[in-house]
C-alpha cells in the first residue's frame, strides 16, 4: 500500500508520468542507436553488419514495448490509488457525518467537545443543548418513513442555520440532535439559543401528504471548559431533555444538581436490570379479567414486576422505559412470558393468559417463532394465550405487522387490539389483521358519565359485535362503571374493582377457587381479592407500554 501511494503521488496525472519517464530513456536510446549505427557503417555492408542492424532494431522495439507497458501499468496504479483515496475519504465522511441530514454525528460531537475544551481559556464554560423531537413516531406512522426523513432533513437544516458559526450542531440518533457552544460564566446565550431552536423547529413543515408542526423538548447542561467530560455533559443534557419531555413538551429544562442523583440512579438501574433478568428478578403479576354478566373469572392479564434485591418492588413505570431505551425490552418480555406460561399451566383450562407486546417487538420478524418456542418449552396451549398489540403501532409497519400477526393467528394464538380508540388504526386493520378481541381504553371508562364517552363505548361495542370480536373494558374502578358497561352490553372487564395485580401464588389460588367476582347485573359486586402489595397507579398511567396495573 505504501508503494501504491508513492507511485500514485509520483504519477498524479498521465502528463506527469510521461514527463517523468520518457525524456531520459528516449535520449539514451536515440543516442546509443546513432552511435551504434555509425560504428556499424564503418565496417561495411557485410552479412554480420546486417544481422547487427536487425538485432539493434529488435532491441529498440522491445524497449519501446516495455516502456509502453510501464506507462500503462503506472496509469493503472494511479487510477487505483485515486479510487482508494476516494473510498477512504467516503468512509471517513461516514464515520464523522450523518448520512441522512449531513450534520456531524455523535462521535464528531464528542471529538469537537474535547478539542473545544483544550482550546478554551481558563474560566470559560461549555454548554450543550440536547433536542428531543416530541412525538416523532406518529409522523412515520401517518405520513410514511419518506416523509419522516424529509422532516428530519428540514429540522437539521434549521438547526444548522440557527447555530451557524456560533455553535457546533450534530445529529445524535433518530430524532435526537445536539449542539454546544463556549461562553463566559453567567451568559444568557445558551438559553437564548435554545429558545431560537425551539421556535425554529416549531415552524410548519410542508410534506407531500400535508403540513405538519413539530415541537422539541430541550435540555441544557453546562460544565467548566477546563474540567469537561464530554460523555457526562451529553448524558446530562439528554437527561434534562427527557425530563422536559415528560413534564411539558416543547419546553427547555436546565440540568441542575438535583438531576445528577436521578441520572446516576437510572444508570445504576440499567446495570442492575441486565443482571436482574438473568437472575430471575423480573416476575409476572396477574390481574383478573371477569365476565360482567356472570361475574366469573375469565382469565388474567400478565403485568411485569421487578423484585429488586435492595429496592424492593420496582414499578414498571420506572423500568419499562429504561428497558426500551437500553435495548433490553425483548429479553425482558420473553423472560416474563416464559415465567407467566409456566404459572398459567396450573390454572383451570378455561382461563386465558393475556400478555402485552412492546411496540419494539412488533418489528421483529422472529417474534412468532420466539413466542411459539416459548409455548412449546413451557407446555402452555397456544389457544389460551392472548397477545395484546397497542393500536398506534400498526400504521407505520402494516405489512410487517400483518405477517407477524397472521403467523400467530395460524398457530392458534388470539390477538387483541389494545387501547382501542386512542390510536390511528381503522376498520381496515380490524378486517385484515384478524383480531379476536379489542380492549376499550381506560380513558373512556374513567369518564363514562359524559354522553360523548358513553356514545363512543356503545359504538365500539356495536362494531365489535358485528365483527364477532370479544370486548374487554380496562380500568373499571367503580360499581357504577361496571353497571353502565353491562347495560351497554360489554362482556368482559378488568380493573381495581375486581382486583389488583396479584403474584402467581395468589392468582393460582383465585383461579382454582373460580369464585365469581361479581353477581349478575343488578346485584352488588363482591370483591374477593386478597390483600396484596399494590403499586400506586396515578391517572397518568393510562398509557400503554408501561404494563401498569389495570
Amino acid at each position: 500500500m505504501k508503494y501504491l501511494r508513492r507511485i500514485g503521488r509520483w504519477t498524479a496525472s498521465r502528463e506527469h508520468a510521461l514527463i517523468a519517464v520518457l525524456p531520459l530513456p528516449l535520449f539514451v536510446l536515440v543516442w546509443g542507436a546513432l552511435e551504434m549505427l555509425a560504428e556499424i557503417g564503418a565496417f561495411g555492408a557485410d552479412r554480420e553488419t546486417v544481422m547487427a542492424i536487425e538485432l539493434v532494431a529488435t532491441m529498440l522495439l522491445t524497449l519501446f514495448f516495455y516502456l509502453a507497458l510501464l506507462i500503462r501499468r503506472t496509469e493503472g496504479l494511479r487510477v487505483e490509488y485515486a479510487r482508494r483515496t476516494q473510498a477512504e475519504a467516503h468512509v471517513e465522511h461516514i464515520a464523522r457525518f450523518d448520512s441522512l441530514t449531513g450534520l456531524p454525528n455523535r462521535n464528531s460531537l464528542l471529538k469537537a467537545l474535547q478539542e473545544a475544551s483544550a482550546r478554551s481559556r481558563a474560566g470559560r464554560q461549555i454548554s450543550l443543548i440536547a433536542l428531543d423531537i416530541d412525538r416523532f413516531r406518529p409522523i412515520n406512522d401517518i405520513h410514511g418513513h419518506e416523509a419522516g426523513d424529509r422532516a428530519l432533513r428540514v429540522i437539521a437544516d434549521r438547526i444548522h442555520e440557527i447555530c451557524g458559526n456560533r455553535a457546533f450542531a450534530a445529529r445524535l440518533s433518530g430524532d435526537e440532535f445536539a449542539c454546544f457552544l463556549r461562553h463566559s460564566p453567567g451568559s444568557s446565550w445558551p438559553a437564548n439559543l435554545a429558545e431560537m431552536l425551539a421556535r425554529g423547529i416549531a415552524r410548519p413543515i410542508e410534506l407531500r401528504t400535508g403540513v405538519i408542526q413539530i415541537t422539541a423538548s430541550l435540555g441544557i447542561a453546562t460544565l467548566p471548559a477546563e474540567s469537561l467530560d464530554g460523555e457526562r455533559l451529553l448524558r446530562s443534557a439528554t437527561f434534562a431533555a427527557q425530563q422536559s419531555s415528560r413534564n411539558a413538551r416543547g419546553r427547555c429544562a436546565f440540568f441542575v444538581s438535583e438531576m445528577a442523583a436521578k441520572m446516576d440512579d437510572r444508570a445504576a438501574l440499567e446495570v442492575d436490570m441486565r443482571s436482574g433478568i438473568t437472575r430471575g428478578e423480573f416476575i409476572p403479576y396477574f390481574q383478573p379479567i371477569v365476565s360482567l354478566k356472570s361475574g366469573k373469572l375469565n382469565g388474567f392479564e400478565c403485568l411485569a414486576r421487578w423484585q429488586h434485591p435492595q429496592r424492593g418492588l420496582v414499578s414498571p413505570d420506572i423500568f419499562i422505559p429504561i428497558a426500551e431505551e437500553a435495548g433490553l425490552i425483548q429479553e425482558l418480555s420473553y423472560a416474563i412470558l416464559s415465567a407467566a406460561c409456566r404459572h398459567a399451566r396450573e390454572w383451570p383450562a378455561e382461563l386465558t393468559l393475556s400478555i402485552n407486546i412492546s411496540p419494539l417487538q412488533l418489528i421483529d420478524s422472529w417474534l412468532p417463532e420466539r413466542i411459539l418456542r416459548t409455548l412449546c418449552e413451557t407446555g402452555f396451549p397456544a389457544q389460551r394465550l392472548i397477545v395484546e398489540i397497542t393500536e398506534n403501532r400498526l400504521v407505520g409497519d402494516f405489512d410487517a405487522a400483518r405477517a407477524i400477526l397472521t403467523s400467530l393467528h395460524n398457530a392458534g394464538v388470539q390477538i387483541a387490539l389494545d387501547d382501542f380508540g386512542t390510536g390511528y388504526s381503522g376498520l381496515k386493520h380490524l378486517r385484515e389483521l384478524q383480531f379476536n378481541r379489542v380492549k376499550i381504553d381506560r380513558s373512556f371508562i374513567a369518564h363514562m358519565e359524559t354522553q360523548e364517552n358513553r356514545a363512543i363505548i356503545a359504538s365500539i361495542l356495536r362494531l365489535s359485535e358485528g365483527l364477532k370480536l370479544a370486548v374487554t373494558a380496562e380500568g373499571v374502578e367503580t360499581q357504577e362503571q361496571a353497571d353502565a358497561l353491562h347495560a351497554l352490553g360489554c362482556p368482559l372487564a378488568q380493573g381495581y374493582l375486581f382486583g389488583h395485580a396479584e403474584p402467581a401464588p395468589r392468582a393460582l389460588a383465585l383461579a382454582r377457587q373460580m369464585v365469581p367476582h361479581a353477581a349478575p347485573h343488578g346485584d352488588r359486586v363482591i370483591n374477593l381479592q386478597t390483600p396484596a402489595i399494590v403499586i400506586p397507579c396515578d391517572s397518568s398511567r393510562a398509557a400503554k407500554g408501561c404494563n401498569a396495573d389495570r
